[in-house]
C-alpha cells in the first residue's frame, strides 16, 4: 500500500506538493493550539459556556470571510492570498494566547479564523484542478493524510510541551506552561512560507460576468442538497468537538500529557483510517460510504456519553473519530464533482460558510447544555444530527450518479 502510495505521489505536479509540505506545517502549529487552548482556558478559571462562546467565534470568523475570499480567490493568483492567510491567522493566535481577557480572546480568535478562511476555501479547489480524474481520491486523502501526520506530533509534542516548560522554568504556573507552549509551536507555523513561496504563480482568472450577476446562474437547487447534510454534521460535530479535552480533563482527570497521547493516537487511527478510504470507496459507491461511516460512528457517540470506564470511551473516542474523518475527503471530493469546473471556489466558499454558521451556532449550544446539563446531552444531540445527515444524503442523493470525468484542469504552473 505505501508503495502505491508512493507512485501516485510522484504523479502529484510540483505546486501541490509544495501546498501539501506548507499544509502539514501549518497543521502542527495549530493542532498544539487546538490542543492546549481549552485547558488554558479552564485553568484561567472560564466555563465551558465561554469556551463554547471562544469556539463560535472561530466559526463565525470563517464564516464572515467565505464569500469575500471566494471573491477574491477567483479574481487573484493564490499564491500571495496562501501567505498573507498564513501571517495574519499565526500573528492573531499568537497574539490570543499571550492576551489576559476574554475580550481579547476573542477577537484575536476571530481575526485569526479570518485570516485562515482564505487558505481553507481554496483547498479542495486547488487540489482538484491541479490533477487527472484518476488521482483525485489519493490526492485529497494524502492531503488529509499529512495533515494528520502533522497533527499526531503536535498532539505527542503539545501534550508534554507544558510539563517541559515547567520542568525548565520552576517557577513557571501552569496557565503561563499552557500560553507560552502554543505561543512556540503557533511559531512553527511560519516555517510554511518557504513551500508556499516556491509555489508557481499562475496567470489571473479573468472573469467575464459580473459577480452579483454570477450569483443568480449557480445552480442552488443542487447547492441546497449539499449544504443540507454538511450543515447537519456541523450541528452535531460542534456541540462535542470542541469539547473532547476538556470532558477528558474533567470527567476522567487527565492531564495534558495524557490528553496530548490520547489526541495523539486519535489522529494515527484517523490517518490509518484515511489510507484505507479509497480501497474502501472501490469497494462501494462514495455516497454509500459517507452514510455507512456516519451511520456506524453513532453507537460509539452514544457509548462515550454513557459509558464510565476510561478504556471504553478512549476506544470509543478513536474508532468515532476514524470513521468520521476516513470519509472527509472523500466527501469533498463528492461535494467538488457535483458542481461545474468553474464554480468550485464558489460551491467550496458556500460550503465553509454553512458549515461554520453552523458550528457557530452549535458550540456555543453544546458549550451551554454541557454547563447545564452535562455531557451526555451533547453526544445525544449530536447523534440526532448526524442520522439527520444521513437522511439527506440518502433524500438527494440515491438517484444521482456522476461518472468521474475530467472537465478542464489547471496545468501544474497554475496556483
Amino acid at each position: 500500500m505505501v508503495r502505491h502510495y508512493r507512485q501516485h505521489y510522484q504523479k502529484l505536479p510540483a505546486n501541490l506538493k509544495l501546498f501539501l509540505m506548507g499544509h502539514a506545517l501549518m497543521a502542527f502549529g495549530n493542532s498544539v493550539h487546538g490542543l492546549l487552548f481549552n485547558l488554558f482556558l479552564r485553568e484561567s478559571g472560564l466555563k465551558e459556556g465561554v469556551m463554547g462562546s471562544l469556539a463560535s467565534t472561530a466559526s463565525l470568523g470563517t464564516a464572515l470571510m467565505a464569500f469575500p475570499a471566494a471573491f477574491v480567490l477567483e479574481r487573484f493568483a493564490a499564491k500571495p492570498l496562501l501567505i498573507a492567510g498564513l501571517v495574519i491567522s499565526a500573528v492573531c493566535y499568537i497574539s490570543q494566547v499571550l492576551s489576559s481577557t476574554v475580550e481579547l480572546y476573542t477577537l484575536f480568535g476571530l481575526l485569526g479564523a479570518m485570516g485562515l478562511a482564505i487558505f481553507n476555501i481554496s483547498v479542495a479547489p486547488f487540489i482538484f484542478r491541479h490533477t487527472q480524474p484518476d488521482q483525485r481520491v489519493y490526492a485529497f486523502t494524502m492531503n488529509s493524510a499529512a495533515v494528520m501526520g502533522s497533527q499526531l506530533l503536535g498532539f505527542m509534542v503539545g501534550g508534554q510541551l507544558p510539563d517541559v516548560l515547567r520542568n525548565l522554568f520552576p517557577h513557571l504556573v501552569m496557565v503561563d506552561a499552557y500560553r507560552y507552549a502554543m505561543a512556540v509551536s503557533l511559531g512553527i507555523t511560519f516555517l510554511s512560507l518557504w513551500p508556499y513561496s516556491r509555489i508557481l504563480r499562475g496567470p489571473v482568472p479573468k472573469l467575464s460576468h459580473k459577480f452579483i450577476g454570477g450569483l443568480k446562474e449557480k445552480d442552488w437547487r443542487l447547492m441546497g442538497k449539499l449544504i443540507a447534510p454538511k450543515v447537519s454534521i456541523a450541528l452535531g460535530a460542534g456541540m462535542i468537538i470542541p469539547f473532547m479535552n476538556v470532558y477528558l480533563s474533567k470527567r476522567f482527570d487527565l492531564g495534558s500529557a495524557a490528553i496530548g497521547n490520547a489526541f495523539g493516537i486519535l489522529q494515527l487511527c484517523m490517518f490509518s483510517g484515511i489510507f484505507m478510504a479509497p480501497m474502501l470507496v472501490n469497494r462501494m459507491d462514495r455516497l454509500r460510504f459517507m452514510m455507512f461511516t456516519a451511520l456506524l460512528s453513532i453507537p460509539f457517540m452514544l457509548t462515550m456519553a454513557l459509558a464510565s470506564s476510561v478504556a471504553l470511551v478512549l476506544g470509543s473516542f478513536f474508532i468515532r473519530g476514524m470513521l468520521m474523518n476516513m470519509s472527509g475527503p472523500v466527501t469533498s471530493l463528492f461535494e467538488m464533482e457535483r458542481v461545474k469546473e468553474h464554480e468550485c471556489l464558489f460551491a467550496s466558499s458556500i460550503l465553509i460558510f454553512c458549515y461554520n454558521a453552523a458550528w457557530t451556532f452549535s458550540s456555543q449550544v453544546g458549550g451551554w447544555l454541557i454547563e447545564s446539563y452535562g455531557f451526555r446531552s451533547s453526544f445525544v444531540a449530536a447523534s440526532f444530527f448526524y442520522i439527520l445527515a444521513v437522511g439527506f444524503y440518502w433524500a438527494f442523493f440515491r438517484k444521482a450518479r456522476v461518472p468521474v470525468t475530467s472537465a478542464v484542469t489547471i496545468p501544474s504552473q497554475a496556483a
